[in-house]
Parts: structure tokens; sequence; C-alpha cells
């Protein structure tokens, strides 16, 4: 990757823009934008002396663009409240954002974008997979590619994917209040995959396999497994069906989907009842957790979940991540059950030859401390 990357053209293409000296108004019309200086040289990362031939170049083409950037960021393991959570302005992508980067991730992130009212963020088209919830507001999604277009509607709870690199375009219809959305994606892969700043937005290929323009992309569904969907929109993730899954314990239900053809983001809802917890578990590929309802908490820790872990208080609009290959275990302590939708990677890991495998402590393998750490925390909430 080009070394001397501008905060433009890191903006642009987070956003999905073409990186060619040009931006779009409103109208969609070019017009030319200015270039910035190139930000000097980051300092290299140098292997130890007994790895790497001692003294490779250990490249992060990604954390290194994103550094430079000045996008508007936050960093950690969770957000309270994505739907309250304090936005900055991104001109770039004609609204307000904020960009999430989750500890330890480095295939996904998240964005957060504002449409203000009766308005349209710009047009975007990437060289990455990407999931759209709808936090709040309604709209639609202008879907583009071989001179063939959909617009797909969405309100609040609404799932869709917009296809891998077609052109699309998102519009707040209420002229009263700004929409917002929560967009996961595999922009941090594709980085460290190509180190080429330009691929992302500059490659022209039609995924026609994937979309062609039919007019039923965004309303088919088909149920292809006991609680698998083929959908590349769901109108309301809150209320959609979930199917009982007994193996992950208590009244736990899920439901995956395929969407998109994608080949990486593999989005679930999962739900369990008041007074509950799933069973702790750890897996090879990341993960980015929306809380859809209930009251909570998550705990995650590296080797072990009773040492050193990390807490995170979870409520309805809360995004938690916990980092590759930790364990974690989620706790519902409020008085309705619990459903969350998560993004994770699926079979990818398997595909790249990673030999690890989902591990998930089963009940009679659970440390009593679990059990005690829960009921302190439902005693708290009693008070």
């Amino acid at each position: 990757m080009n070394q001397d990357v501008s905060r433009r053209r890191f903006l642009q293409t987070a956003a999905g823009i073409p990186l060619a000296g040009l931006t779009m108004d409103a109208s969609g019309a070019q017009s030319t934008a200015r270039a910035k200086p190139a930000a000097p040289p980051l300092p290299q990362k140098i292997s130890p002396p007994n790895i790497g031939g001692g003294g490779r170049v250990e490249r992060d083409f990604y954390g290194d663009w994103l550094q430079r950037s000045g996008v508007p960021i936050i960093e950690g393991y969770s957000i309270l409240d994505a739907a309250t959570q304090e936005l900055k302005p991104w001109p770039e992508i004609g609204g307000r954002g904020l960009y999430c980067r989750f500890s330890g991730n480095v295939h996904m992130d998240a964005m957060i974008m504002e449409i203000p009212a009766g308005k349209a963020l710009t047009p975007g088209k990437h060289m990455y997979e990407q999931l759209v919830y709808v936090l709040s507001g309604r709209g639609y999604t202008r879907v583009e590619q071989g001179g063939k277009f959909n617009n797909v509607r969405w309100a609040e709870g609404s799932l869709f994917a917009p296809p891998l690199n077609a052109e699309h375009r998102h519009y707040n219809d209420d002229s009263g209040k700004p929409a917002r959305l929560l967009a996961v994606t595999t922009l941090p892969l594709t980085l460290q995959l190509v180190g080429n700043v330009d691929f992302v937005s500059k490659t022209r290929f039609d995924f026609t396999d994937r979309y062609n323009g039919q007019e039923e992309y965004f309303t088919k569904r088909q149920r292809i497994r006991q609680r698998w969907d083929k959908a590349n929109l769901v109108p309301d993730i809150r209320n959609a069906e979930v199917v009982k899954w007994e193996e992950r314990g208590g009244d736990n239900a899920s439901m995956f989907y395929d969407m998109g053809g994608n080949t990486i983001l593999e989005p679930h809802i999962s739900e369990f009842g008041v007074g509950e917890y799933k069973l702790a578990h750890r897996h090879p590929y990341e993960a980015v957790i929306l809380i859809l309802s209930g009251d909570g908490f998550s705990i995650a820790g590296k080797n072990d979940l009773l040492k050193d872990y990390v807490k995170m208080d979870w409520q309805r609009n809360s995004i938690v991540s916990p980092p590759y290959f930790w364990y974690h275990q989620h706790f519902n302590t409020g008085t309705v059950p619990a459903r969350y939708f998560a993004v994770t990677e699926g079979d990818f890991p398997k595909r790249l030859g990673i030999p690890l495998e989902v591990e998930q402590i089963e009940a009679n393998r659970e440390d009593p401390a679990i059990r005690k750490l829960f009921d302190a925390e439902l005693a708290k909430k009693k008070r």
C-alpha cells in the first residue's frame, strides 16, 4: 500500500466513496477535491532477533492507515448505547458518524452513520462485505448495478446487506429527524489482504452471482436449514422468528442468516430467557454483538473467565465485541428475554486453515463461581 495516504483518502474509502480525487455533491455531480499533504511516515515495527529472520518489518496496513486518517473514532470493548452515542461531523459521508474499532479485531469493523433529516449520504461502492442495521429512523437505500436498480425500504430494526461492490446510497425519508445506521464490514480484512487503498473502491467488477439487479433481491426469503434463512432484508430482526437451540443452554433460541452472498460475514440473532445466561464459549473468529432487547452484562477473559476478565454492562442498543478467541459469556439480569444480533466470520477461519475450534464450557463443567457472580448481579438489580 502507498504509505502516503491522505486523510481524505481514508475517509472516502471507509465510506465506500471513489478514490479518484473526486467527490459527489448532493445531486450526484462530480466536483474536484483538493489533495491534502501526505502524512509523515509512521515508525516501523521490527520483529525480534529470533523471529522473521531477525528484522522483518511487521506490517499492519489497516492499523497504520487508521492511525493516519483522523476519522472520528471510538475504541474499546463496548459501546453502551449506539443509538444515543455522540457522533462527530463526517463531511466525506455527507452526515455525522463514528468509526468503531474494537479491541483485538483486525478483520471486522463497525461504523455508525447518521443521515440528516430528509437528506442522503454520499453514494458508496466498495470491495468489502457489509451488513447494515437500522438503529433509528426510516428511509431506503438505492442499489444500482449494470444499469438496473432496486430501492430497499427500511425502518428501525431492519437488517439488510448491500451487495458487494454495487453502487448504493442511503436516503432518509423523514424530513423531521435524522436516521441512524450501524454498518459492520470487512474493510480491515480487505486492507490487510491487499495492502492497497485504491483496490477498495476503484476495482471494476460486478459480482453478478450475488446481485444482478433482480427485482426480488430484497423481498425473497427462504428457509434453507433448521435455523437458517436466506434473505437479503429482514424487516425487523427485533421481532423475527427464532428457533429453539437446546445445545446452547436454557431457553436459548436463534436464527442465522445467509445474506448478500457474503462469504465472510455471518449474522444471527439469539434470545435467552429472564434470569438465564448463555454457556461460556470462545471461537476462532471475531464477533460484533448488538443488544436488541433486555438488560444484563457480558464477561470476557483471554484464558480464564474468572481471572482478569473484562465486564461489559449492556442494555438495548449496546454493542459488545469480545476479542478474538477469548472466552466470553452473556448474562440476562433484566425483566424481559434478552435478544441480540451478532455478526461473526462463520467458517472463514476453517477456510484459512486455522487449527482452532469453537469451545463451549458445558453446564456440568462450569465453575460454581460463575453462578455466584450472576446471583450477585441479580441481587444488585433488586435493591
